[in-house]
């Protein structure tokens, strides 16, 4: 509302002196005297609540904008990045080198037949709850679709993403996710990898799976890097 009434206030005063400009242009000095302040009143009360009216307006369609763009770069259900927006802010980075992390939650469908789908729902937002809450606010955090999420950590050596990775890991084994006021383990598999460049993301991407496969096969909960 602050900048709604600077607005308002700033159309008013143009509106002031455009016509004072006016007048002085349209009138003789010795009219103008006399015109200045009924003029003057008779613009207030038109541009002050018109340019309020318009303010407002302003502020509501910037809301919209706002919201249009947070629904299209976040996933709905979780509030992660979408995979196109993940891809937009990976460019945008440039040529930083970064360590890429997948997670995939582990024995997803038997959670979601055993619960049910709004428990598996519950599941997916407490997951990027926990990544997101041990993750730097310039890390990257995107769901890529069902059950699997990715990481960028830029400015970190490969070495740190897999610490980063195995810190994760162990603060979804040590936080399960509460419904109907009973806890229930969420575990997933980590598969990390280095990202030189960013044309090199779509590598990484597939890195990092073949890493995050190796470590689903060789018992789930655990890092794998490739």
């Amino acid at each position: 509302m602050r900048d709604v009434r600077v607005f308002a206030a700033a159309i008013t005063a143009v509106a002031l002196a455009g016509n004072f400009a006016l007048q002085s242009l349209m009138y003789p000095a010795d009219v103008v005297g006399g015109l200045r302040f009924s003029g003057s009143i008779i613009t207030v009360a038109l541009a002050l609540p018109i340019s309020f009216f318009v303010g407002l307006r302003l502020r509501d369609i910037y809301r919209l904008t706002v919201s249009l763009e947070a629904a299209r770069d976040r996933d709905p259900l979780t509030g992660a990045l979408t995979r196109p927006a993940f891809h937009r802010c990976a460019a945008e980075m440039g040529g930083v080198p970064a360590t890429l992390i997948v997670a995939d939650i582990d024995h997803f469908k038997g959670f979601n037949d055993r619960l049910g789908h709004l428990a598996g729902d519950a599941a997916l937002r407490h997951v990027v709850e926990v990544l997101g809450r041990n993750s730097r606010k310039e890390d990257l955090l995107a769901r890529f679709g069902g059950e699997e999420f990715l990481m960028l950590l830029p400015g970190t050596t490969p070495g740190e993403g897999q610490r980063v990775a195995e810190r994760l890991c162990a603060r979804l084994r040590n936080n399960p996710v509460l419904i109907d006021g009973a806890e229930h383990p969420v575990t997933a598999s980590f598969g990390v990898t280095e990202v030189k460049t960013a044309q090199d993301l779509g590598a990484a991407i597939g890195r990092a799976d073949a890493a995050l496969y190796a470590a689903k096969r060789g018992g789930r909960d655990r890092v794998c890097k490739g």
